[in-house]
């Protein structure tokens, strides 16, 4: 009896944390952290660099802020911020980020 008890037990832990992890895989997952850093702030640090022309996309993953925007004379620029601490760099990948 006693080894079915602690069975039921240990089956009733494995669904619990299944389901915890199920329920990390949810919209809001995808999404930036509470206490990150506004997107009107990114987007106002983009708007302040020489040359700015206009914002095309912007986009989340990673714990960064994707942003891709174009200069005067027509030039993509591709610039990620870091959600916490809203510094920013080049893209990981390539020369352009692809």
């Amino acid at each position: 009896m006693r080894f079915f008890v602690s069975l039921l037990v240990s089956g009733w832990i494995l669904v619990s944390l299944n389901a915890a992890s199920a329920q990390d895989d949810g919209p809001l997952s995808k999404l930036p952290p509470p206490d990150s850093i506004k997107l009107s702030s990114v987007i106002a640090q983009v708007e302040k660099r020489p040359g700015y022309y206009g914002i095309d996309n912007i986009s989340f993953a990673d714990g960064e802020y994707r942003v891709v925007y174009y200069m005067d004379d027509g030039a993509e620029v591709r610039i990620n911020y870091n959600a916490k601490t809203g510094a920013s760099r080049p893209p990981r990948k390539g020369l352009f980020g692809n």
